[in-house]
């Protein structure tokens, strides 16, 4: 899988006092007023303000060492019982994510565990709104997915990008695209690492017919799905579908032609060869 997409949830509070620092621009703002304002607050607003802290030195990339500092601050002052556990949920995930950019991967499994535990039971027990529990949750999913990806644990990883697939779908979170290019790298990597082709083939025609309806038959898009298409089917032993899904991949006419394509008609042409010149150009 090991695509990084950080969808998270906004850390907001009403309280007058912590105004300044939740509505500061820059993470060098919140720091400067995090400084003054800390040895005033108390456990509940000191877990907000950390939390506000880590997630815009996450946003602006700054070092990671620094806030997990601030994510550890808040996971310890806010109250995961109660009605901040969504918070306490992004401290875990965002403390997971820490980890794995530093390559700690004990610890970045142990939080992101910690994370989706908790999310199932706040969608259970009603503890925050749905849409802000799916968009952790898919996070969660999405991060656990690199972190198996980086240990080599494939199905795992497969495991996360489906979930995480699944939830996007329920959302529509995503437009159209964007969620033919989430079926389409799932599809591909299901039949590249796991060589299953019965659950990447749904998906893979999912992907295409989306971008037909959007870009017409004769698009970049529909070519490399075409492509994987193609794969999908050779490795069912379908090879007949197979060539002429590389067939129609070949024959895309676009102004544009760029190595993707050119790769397809070699893919097409081995095929070819593989299969014993079953059909000749």
């Amino acid at each position: 899988m090991g695509k990084t997409r950080r969808r998270l949830i906004g850390v907001s509070c009403t309280k007058p006092h912590l105004e300044p620092i939740m509505s500061a621009k820059t993470a060098e703002e919140m720091l400067a007023l995090f400084q003054d304002m800390e040895a005033s607050l108390d456990e509940t607003d000191l877990g907000f303000a950390s939390m506000k802290v880590a997630t815009q030195l996450q946003q602006e990339g700054k070092d990671p060492e620094q806030a997990l500092s601030f994510a550890h601050k808040a996971l310890k002052n806010l109250d995961e019982e109660g009605e901040h556990a969504i918070l306490v949920s992004l401290a875990l995930h965002l403390i997971g994510c820490f980890n794995l950019n530093l390559e700690r991967y004990d610890d970045s499994l142990e939080y992101l565990t910690r994370a989706e535990r908790l999310l199932g039971r706040i969608e259970k027990e009603g503890l925050a709104k749905v849409e802000d529990i799916r968009t952790m949750m898919r996070s969660v999913y999405d991060e656990l997915a690199n972190l198996n990806t980086s240990l080599g644990r494939v199905d795992e990883a497969l495991d996360s990008g489906k979930k995480s697939l699944e939830i996007l779908e329920m959302t529509g979170e995503m437009g159209r695209m964007e969620l033919a290019e989430e079926y389409r790298t799932l599809a591909n990597a299901l039949l590249r690492v796991s060589n299953n082709f019965k659950e990447a083939l749904p998906l893979g025609l999912k992907a295409l017919e989306i971008h037909k309806e959007e870009l017409g038959d004769d698009s970049v898009e529909v070519a490399h799905d075409r492509k994987i298409l193609g794969a999908i089917y050779s490795s069912a032993g379908e090879h007949s579908k197979a060539l002429e899904q590389f067939e129609l991949s070949r024959k895309v006419k676009h102004c544009r032609l760029n190595s993707e394509l050119i790769s397809v008609e070699m893919d097409a042409a081995e095929m070819q060869i593989s299969l014993g010149n079953m059909m000749r150009p």
